[in-house]
């Protein structure tokens, strides 16, 4: 049987699937979404491999590695290699831990990654495949809301360092992504709300009518059970973005909404604010600059701020006190270009604006960077 005919018979067992196909090239990368589908992984998916790097985190693999891994027969060279979890260890000197032993081990350029956690996981697990032996295969195993509907997708993949988040990396697509959604019913509520920021911010770029939904129902909004639902439609309004744009050259950068000053604050507490909390705060920044700029509709700006202070309160966000040290990370965000800030604005709920020569980018002045982030005390609670 051959690898497309093997993968389209793991097609078949997913719930529902969606696919990326990328202009020019003829890969694409399959997302399935399906009930304890960790439990059921189809082995035939993986039999291209000449042996198996399953990495993950110490939560992860306590929960859920040692298991994955008694799936693969003895005669399949599957191994286990665990990291310790949390951002601070998203860094090259886990890059190098990771690249060692997979060599101890004699992964070779045929091997492949699994890639068995949340975003900090699948972003270092990328990002070894993306560079050992110049470059080996791997699969996205998301285990958390966050990871499963945006960190999972797209081949984005990488590293922190000391001067910002995401400074090292590169573009490496996975050949699929397995979304287990019974997973989150045991997710923490610290946890949920790094997904629940991407959830809104895909509503607020290109769904309007699911950013109403999220609006008519805040009360149950909290819950797992009544986000479930909305994992699939947010990947795939990523997905669609994705096909046009791989690489970020223009309309990928509406994916950003909410991350300049997001990824800046979350750098500026030393990881120590989520990143889902810091691009809740980052949203309510970014819009407050569009509806100053002239960009963003006044009433549309305030539902975005009601429903987003909303989310902020319940979670108790608070944003770090130094809004020059914000300052200096959001100057070295790599969306930059020549030395200004740049970010991706709302014309209004499901539209994002075009920017600056149609590169759905706008200049901000570090004064009006400065100026949002007081807004931030408005509700602050």
């Amino acid at each position: 049987m051959t690898a497309t005919l093997r993968f389209q018979a793991t097609l078949e067992m997913a719930e529902s699937t969606l696919e990326i196909s990328f202009p020019g090239r003829s890969a694409k990368c399959s997302i399935l979404f399906g009930d304890k589908l960790l439990e059921r992984l189809p082995i035939e998916s993986f039999s291209d491999a000449s042996s198996l790097a399953i990495v993950t985190d110490d939560i992860v693999a306590r929960l859920y590695g040692r298991k994955l891994l008694s799936q693969f027969s003895s005669a399949r060279k599957a191994h286990l290699i665990v990291m310790k979890h949390g951002e601070r260890n998203k860094n090259l000197e886990t890059v190098s831990k990771i690249a060692k032993k997979m060599s101890l081990l004699s992964l070779d350029r045929k091997s492949s990654i699994l890639a068995l956690g949340g975003g900090v996981v699948g972003d270092l697990a990328g990002f070894v495949a993306s560079i050992y032996k110049r470059g080996i295969s791997y699969f996205q195993l998301p285990t958390t809301l966050l990871a499963q509907v945006d960190s999972s997708i797209g081949g984005k993949c990488g590293v922190d360092t000391d001067w910002g988040k995401n400074q090292i990396g590169s573009f490496h697509q996975p050949l699929g992504v397995f979304v287990d959604t019974s997973v989150l019913d045991t997710l923490p509520e610290k946890e949920v709300v790094n997904g629940v920021g991407e959830i809104i911010k895909s509503s607020i770029i290109a769904d309007r009518e699911m950013f109403h939904e999220i609006e008519s129902r805040l009360g149950d909004f909290y819950s797992i059970r009544e986000l479930r639902h909305l994992v699939r439609r947010t990947a795939e309004i990523k997905c669609k973005v994705i096909e046009k744009d791989e690489r970020e050259a223009n309309i990928r950068k509406i994916l950003n909404y909410g991350h300049t000053v997001g990824h800046a604050i979350e750098s500026s507490s030393d990881y120590k604010l989520s990143h889902g909390k810091s691009v809740i705060l980052g949203m309510i920044c970014e819009g407050w600059i569009a509806k100053n700029l002239g960009i963003f509709e006044e009433g549309d700006y305030l539902r975005q701020k009601d429903l987003l202070e909303t989310i902020r309160r319940h979670y108790k966000i608070r944003v770090p006190p130094d809004k020059k040290k914000i300052l200096s990370f959001a100057a070295l965000d790599k969306k930059n270009v020549a030395g200004q800030i740049k970010m991706s604005f709302p014309e209004k709920i499901g539209k994002m604006h075009e920017g600056e020569n149609e590169t759905f980018a706008t200049s901000v002045s570090k004064k009006l960077f400065l100026q949002s982030l007081d807004s931030l005390k408005i509700g602050a609670g």
